[in-house]
């Protein structure tokens, strides 16, 4: 057993990754008491009011419910949060759709488009006057040891950290992960995110649209200031093409997809462009160490879920060391942690199998595939107990959920 090497600081909790999960993560272990260290190797986004961010989220019900409890909701909400009360599902080029209201769920919603930027602004706000919170930004994990019953953690700009619990917030190719030796091999969906903001000539009604198109799924996603955020999903080749057109010809095709529902749309911002893949780690815990979000998992973002799995992994997390604290045990001994692996790695898995389901169903374009993809959908919104269930998932209001997200 290696000796113990002096440190500068002792935490009861470090996180690495300052993004939105990571956030999450921090706040909650702070708001139950413990010491807690909270890593970036970048500088935390500062909230911009004269622009909006193209990365948004679709935040569900149970992660709004999070938000609350920590205190952080009304902050988000006042920094453009867009509630859109109606989702309109269809297959480009057919009649074949499925719709869900807010109403007849008896939610005032169905869930809200957020600036990524604006839920970590508003959780750092809350994390930086905690007497028990240290934010470390642009500091990397160098270096992961195991010293007897704790971490010793050690950093690019020469600092030493001891801790019980490390939890990997890092993304999809998280260094904690890669530090426990945990091997996620990454599947490639041979597909590109184009995201941006864009103005509508119609109003967009609190609704968010989604059109399966043979190239892929493109989302038009309602914001607060009348204008909508675009996530267009689509094979690499065609993503390349609509990279190269100009402002006007990608309004253009974008128009061609929602024109009927919404008008014209103009004046579209920068584009980003990013890879779509998707990977789930064999194992969510190592000594002493948990993953979370996409460090754990990554999936496609057709349904808008990812977030919201990071947010409930970490949700999860927080009860399992909670209810080991209150009965005197370790919190980050191999059965508090297991648990939590158990708990959402089989959640998490589900999702993700569907996910790649949709895509490959939607992705079919032989004539009897699509024929009876278009019936499922029509059969599908012509039956509401199960088109309720569908609902009720996605905005989080079912399945083995963290008492903090009921």
């Amino acid at each position: 057993m290696p000796k113990d090497k002096k440190s500068d600081s002792r935490f009861d909790v470090v996180v690495a990754g300052a993004g939105m999960v990571g956030a999450t993560a921090a706040c909650l272990f702070a708001k139950q008491g413990l010491n807690v260290g909270l890593l970036d190797s970048h500088c935390v986004a500062d909230w911009q009011t004269d622009s909006v961010y193209p990365r948004v989220s679709a935040v569900n019900v149970a992660s709004v419910n999070i938000f609350q409890d920590l205190g952080v909701w009304q902050s988000i909400l006042d920094k453009r949060a867009s509630p859109y009360q109606t989702m309109r599902v269809r297959e480009d080029g057919s009649d074949a759709g499925i719709s869900f209201n807010a109403h007849t769920m008896g939610q005032a919603q169905l869930g809200f488009i957020i600036e990524n930027n604006a839920i970590i602004s508003s959780l750092m706000e809350k994390l930086r006057p905690h007497y028990n919170v240290s934010i470390m930004e642009s500091t990397a994990l160098l270096k992961r040891e195991v010293h007897q019953n704790k971490l010793v953690l050690e950093t690019d700009n020469n600092q030493s950290f001891e801790c019980s619990l490390l939890v990997g917030a890092d993304g999809a190719r998280s260094t904690v992960r890669e530090m426990c030796g945990i091997n996620a091999a990454l599947h490639d969906y041979d597909q590109d995110a184009i995201v941006t903001v864009v103005e509508i000539e119609k109003s967009h009604k609190k609704t968010a649209w989604q059109s399966f198109l043979p190239t892929g799924p493109v989302a038009l996603l309602p914001l607060s200031d009348g204008r909508c955020s675009v996530v267009w999903s689509s094979d690499r080749g065609f993503a390349e093409n609509l990279m190269r057109l100009s402002d006007d010809g990608f309004c253009g095709a974008l128009s061609t997809c929602f024109e009927r529902q919404i008008g014209r749309i103009q004046n579209c911002s920068e584009r980003l462009r990013f890879p779509l893949r998707q990977h789930h780690a064999p194992h969510y815990i190592a000594r002493y160490t948990a993953l979370a979000g996409d460090a754990a998992h990554v999936t496609h973002p057709l349904a808008g879920l990812g977030a919201n799995l990071g947010f409930t992994d970490a949700a999860a997390l927080a009860e399992v060391v909670d209810q080991a604290r209150s009965k005197g045990k370790n919190i980050a001994s191999h059965a508090v942690l297991r648990r939590y692996e158990r708990w959402r790695q089989g959640e998490n898995a589900l999702v993700l199998t569907m996910m790649k389901g949709f895509k490959n169903i939607f992705g079919r374009t032989e004539e009897p595939v699509k024929t009876a993809r278009q019936c499922g959908l029509n059969l599908v919104d012509q039956m509401p107990p199960l088109k309720h269930q569908f609902a009720r998932y996605a905005m989080g209001l079912s399945g083995d959920l963290p008492k903090i997200c009921r």
